[in-house]
C-alpha cells in the first residue's frame, strides 16, 4: 500500500510553463484527502517554491534543495537539514566565480545571486519562467562569498546556471564540472534546468525522503517517487515505485521501476491511476483523461 508520493516539480508535476496542470492538481490532493503524504521534491530553495506549490492543497513537508532541507509546509520550520560547510563552499565557490557561469549558494531556505552575473540569466537557455523565476528568487548581493562569510550559516546547495552561446553550448559548462573534481566532500549532480546542482557528500533526495519515512514511519517500499533529471536518480532507486516520466533524461529512465507519458501529457496522473487504483473516480468513471 502507498503511503507516501514524492514529485519532482520542474520537468515532472509541472508542465511546461511551470504551472500544475488541474488534473495533476485534482489528483494529488485526493490522494491527500485520503490520507496520503504528498511532498514536493525539488532542487529549489524554500522561499523560492512558486505560488503554484501554494495552491496545492494538502502537502505537510516540503523536500528542498535536493535533500539538502526538509521544511514544514504550514509553518516554514526546518525540521532536517545537512549542508555543505561554509569554508569548502567559499573555496569552490571562489574558482566557480572566474567563471561565466552563475553559481548560486542557497542558505537556510534563500538564495544568493552575486550582482555581476545577473546578466548571464537572459543567456540561458530555457524559457521565460525559468529566467523569471532565477530573477525573483535569488537575494542579489555585490559579492557573494562575503555575504555568505558574514552570515556564517553552512550551504544547503549550490545551483550553477548556464548561458548559452550562439551554437547553443553551455559556456563553460566542461569547466565547472572540472572544477568540481577537486571537491570530492561535495556531490554534483545534473539538474531538470541543463545547469549542475551540487549538495554536500552523500546528500541527495533520497537521504532526504528516507529521513522523512523514518519520521513519518513510512517505509520506502510504500513511496512512490516522480522524477525527470539527474538529481531525480537516487529518489527512484530509493522509493518502492521510481517512476520516470516521458520527458525523462537517460539516466532517470534507467533508474526508474515504470516509464510514463511525458510531464505535458498527463504522466503523473496516468502513474497514479495505475499504481493507486482507489485513486479512480468511485463510480468507475474517469475524470482523469
Amino acid at each position: 500500500m502507498i503511503k507516501l508520493i514524492a514529485f519532482d516539480l520542474d520537468g515532472t508535476v509541472f508542465d511546461d510553463h511551470k504551472k500544475i496542470p488541474p488534473a495533476a492538481k485534482e489528483i494529488l490532493e485526493r490522494a491527500a484527502g485520503m490520507g496520503i503524504e504528498i511532498v514536493p521534491a525539488t532542487g529549489r530553495p524554500y522561499k523560492g517554491l512558486c505560488g503554484e506549490v501554494e495552491k496545492l492543497q494538502g502537502i505537510r513537508y516540503v523536500l528542498t534543495t535536493n535533500g539538502g532541507g526538509i521544511y514544514e509546509r504550514e509553518t516554514g520550520t526546518c525540521i532536517y537539514q545537512n549542508c555543505m560547510k561554509l569554508d569548502g563552499l567559499l573555496r569552490l565557490l571562489t574558482r566557480l566565480e572566474e567563471l561565466d557561469v552563475m553559481a548560486d549558494a542557497f542558505v537556510q531556505g534563500d538564495s544568493y545571486m552575486t550582482k555581476k552575473k545577473v546578466p548571464l540569466i537572459d543567456g540561458i537557455d530555457g524559457p521565460e519562467e525559468i529566467k523569471d523565476y532565477i530573477r525573483t528568487s535569488r537575494t542579489v548581493v555585490e559579492d557573494q562569498a562575503a555575504a555568505l562569510r558574514e552570515r556564517g550559516d553552512d550551504v544547503e546547495k549550490l545551483t550553477i546556471n548556464f548561458a548559452v552561446d550562439n551554437q547553443g553550448r553551455r559556456i563553460d559548462y566542461e569547466k565547472a564540472w572540472k572544477i568540481l573534481e577537486d571537491f570530492p566532500e561535495f556531490h554534483p549532480v545534473s539538474g531538470g534546468m541543463q545547469n549542475i546542482e551540487v549538495t554536500a557528500g552523500g546528500v541527495t533526495k533520497a537521504s532526504a525522503l528516507l529521513w522523512l519515512g523514518e519520521y513519518l514511519k513510512i517505509k520506502p517500499e510504500e513511496m512512490i517517487a516522480f522524477g525527470d533529471s539527474g538529481n531525480d536518480v537516487d529518489m527512484l532507486r530509493a522509493a518502492g515505485t521510481g517512476v520516470a516520466m516521458g520527458n525523462a533524461e537517460k539516466e532517470a529512465k534507467a533508474a526508474a521501476d515504470y516509464i510514463t507519458t511525458a510531464n505535458t501529457e498527463g504522466g503523473i496522473v496516468h502513474a497514479l491511476k495505475k499504481f493507486i487504483p482507489e485513486l479512480a473516480q468511485p463510480e468507475g468513471g474517469d475524470i482523469w483523461n
